[in-house]
């Protein structure tokens, strides 16, 4: 069962009817239920036995140390206890490596469990937060295992704080509001992954899968068009995801804000996959910056006049230490360079040449906020991301290699051939040419919806304030669309989310 299918939107459908229709105070056991009998649905079940794990080492660690303070009335933790804190975590990355790190070194061949790189971010996360006191401890090991599990991010994320969803424990009154907004992102996600990533991957996919078979502007359009098939795939999921949520109620955090309207690489990930790189800022780069070590490099270069030179090393080498984990969560050594040194490598670039170009923009009489200009700097940084994501694509670091160096090939004799632009042989792909022209109206879609939230926060945000003639009409084409162009039916299985195996 994918979060596509009819079956999903069926067991949606029994679990927000017996949400609403059971006394608030059973609520959250409700969830809890639906989230156990979700995974069983999707995943092996034996394998939840691993959020059990992870769970139940949280939360007698974290109760544990919990009432030490209490009767000590002593914030500060003894040795003793941060051994079990650390276990924790170790015990939690232990589990993850052994059972999804085999890219790396092969150890057993068991089946992992879903969403086992996102839960396990989740528990290290509160672990440390009940640790450094930002969150309280769960004294209820099943509201906790419900913090664990909540089916609608299973499946990929976002990584939720247990500040954040605390709140998945209160019972809720039926709201309108929150049905029909939860509705509305979970269609806009549809359209997301089933109109546009489907059929941009019809295109992508084959040069992918037999690179050797294609070459010229081929390799270039598969290059350009597979960011375009991640962020419709993945942000499609996630819309699905945070829906589903919000017909109960529950607000999940936002893991995509327009990214592909970054200025810079740094801005792409503010608005990219948000709460990886924010678990990754808070539990890695600050802590790693505070430690003794970072602190006296700083300290002895300032003390030598060297005060930009100690900010450059201890900040250079807390970023790269943050891509690392980046890349190593992604599960696969290709992640590590075309996630992990790619990034490492563009950030510092562009962090350390910043004050060289912004003088020199100035002194050339560049106007820094006309569209000209950052119309050029989004495709900067679209092309930018797209090298990055040729690896991420590509089955292993050779293989991506291979892809660039046939990209450098295109210019020669032999393989330059842009007639394929007019000739039709597009259309080799298996693409006609109204799939194409669905393809432009969904990038279009996506641009207009972009704006909008640049502008009200939601898109959703501006239609409600359209009049009701003007708003179901819209609500009603994209429904349409949806069913009528949608990749999707009998003979026809939707490909796995592509940060579904994470």
């Amino acid at each position: 069962m994918t979060i596509t299918s009819l079956n999903y939107l069926a067991f949606l459908a029994i679990a927000l009817v017996c949400y609403y229709i059971i006394p608030r105070k059973w609520q959250w056991i409700e969830l809890l239920f639906f989230s156990i009998a979700f995974y069983c649905l999707v995943a092996v079940p034996y394998t939840f036995v691993y959020l059990l794990i992870s769970t139940a080492m949280a939360w007698i660690v974290t109760n544990g140390l919990a009432k030490y303070r209490e009767n000590k009335d002593d914030y500060h933790a003894p040795v003793v206890w941060r051994v079990w804190i650390w276990l924790t975590i170790l015990v939690d990355i232990g589990l993850w490596f052994l059972l999804k790190g085999t890219s790396f070194v092969r150890i057993v061949d068991w089946v992992a469990a879903l969403g086992m790189g996102y839960y396990t971010l989740q528990m290290i996360g509160y672990t440390i937060d009940c640790y450094w006191g930002i969150a309280k401890a769960q004294t209820n090991p099943l509201k906790l295992l419900l913090f664990t599990s909540f089916f609608p991010q299973m499946i990929t994320g976002p990584i939720s704080r247990y500040r954040d969803l605390e709140s998945i424990y209160e019972g809720r009154r039926f709201s309108y509001n929150h049905l029909a907004h939860g509705a509305q992102r979970i269609l806009w996600g549809l359209f997301k992954k089933l109109v546009i990533a489907e059929r941009v991957g019809v295109m992508v996919d084959p040069v992918w899968a037999s690179p050797n078979e294609y070459s010229g502007l081929f390799t270039w359009m598969a290059l350009l068009l597979y960011p375009l098939q991640m962020y419709t795939d993945f942000s499609g999921c996630m819309d699905i995801v945070i829906g589903t949520a919000e017909m109960f109620g529950i607000q999940l955090a936002e893991n995509f804000k327009n990214p592909f309207l970054a200025l810079n690489s740094q801005e792409f990930w503010q608005r990219w996959h948000i709460t990886l790189g924010t678990w990754a800022k808070d539990y890695v780069l600050y802590p790693l910056l505070k430690t003794k070590a970072f602190v006296k490099i700083n300290r002895l270069l300032k003390r030598k006049g060297h005060k930009r030179a100690g900010k450059i090393i201890t900040t250079s080498l807390g970023m790269l230490a943050l891509w690392l984990v980046m890349g190593f969560w992604h599960g696969a050594f290709k992640y590590i360079v075309g996630v992990s040194l790619w990034y490492w490598v563009v950030l510092m670039l562009e962090e350390y040449t910043a004050p060289f170009f912004g003088g020199l923009y100035g002194k050339l009489g560049c106007d820094t906020n006309s569209f000209g200009f950052k119309f050029l700097q989004r495709i900067k940084t679209y092309f930018i991301y797209a090298i990055g994501a040729a690896f991420f694509r590509a089955n292993s670091v050779r293989d991506g290699i291979a892809f660039m160096g046939r990209l450098l090939k295109t210019f020669t004799r032999d393989n330059w051939n842009p007639w394929i632009l007019f000739d039709g042989s597009i259309l080799q792909w298996a693409v006609t040419g109204k799939n194409l022209n669905l393809i432009v109206f969904g990038v279009l879609a996506l641009l207009i919806v972009a704006i909008l939230r640049e502008r009200y926060g939601y898109a959703r945000v501006w239609l409600d304030k359209q009049p009701l003639v003007f708003r179901w009409p819209v609500y009603f084409i994209l429904f349409f669309i949806v069913i009528l162009y949608g990749r999707y039916g009998r003979g026809f299985e939707a490909s796995e989310f592509i940060y579904g195996g994470f």
